[in-house]
């Protein structure tokens, strides 16, 4: 296994601070025994330095707005697929009382609407869910 100068880097805190094991200890001597110029910036505790020869993939500027705005549309569309779920779910529930006892309005006098209602519910709840589920695996 080739030990790079990444692997040294995240072991250094421990080996400068003399709690490395012995055999991490071995492995960090070794390395710099191969690479005294790295030894020796290590040595007079130049992390910053370290660090900066290594390649950086850095964020764009804007990650983190991007990010909110990301994170405030999904919570905006978690709200409007919970209120269509319910407005979904109880339209086609719609019932009056009358002298003949409770009576499903919807699906007396138009149950084509009420299935198709009830269909709209069912993708509203089903995107409420896989939406929120987002959101909580993400940690928000």
């Amino acid at each position: 296994m080739k030990v790079t100068r990444e692997v040294i880097i995240d072991l250094l805190p421990a080996y400068l601070s003399n709690e490395a094991s012995a055999d991490t200890r071995v492995l960090v001597e070794e390395f710099f025994e191969q690479d005294p110029e790295f030894a020796a910036l290590a040595k007079e505790n130049k992390i910053e330095e370290l660090l900066g020869k290594l390649p950086v993939n850095p964020l764009p500027k804007d990650h983190e707005r991007e990010t909110l705005i990301r994170t405030k549309n999904m919570l905006k569309w978690r709200a409007h697929w919970l209120a269509m779920a319910i407005v979904f779910t109880l339209m086609p529930l719609s019932s009056v009382f009358s002298s003949k006892g409770l009576t499903w309005i919807m699906f007396r006098d138009a149950p084509y609407a009420a299935n198709i209602f009830t269909i709209f519910a069912v993708v509203s709840w089903i995107q409420y869910f896989r939406t929120r589920h987002k959101l909580r695996s993400s940690g928000i």
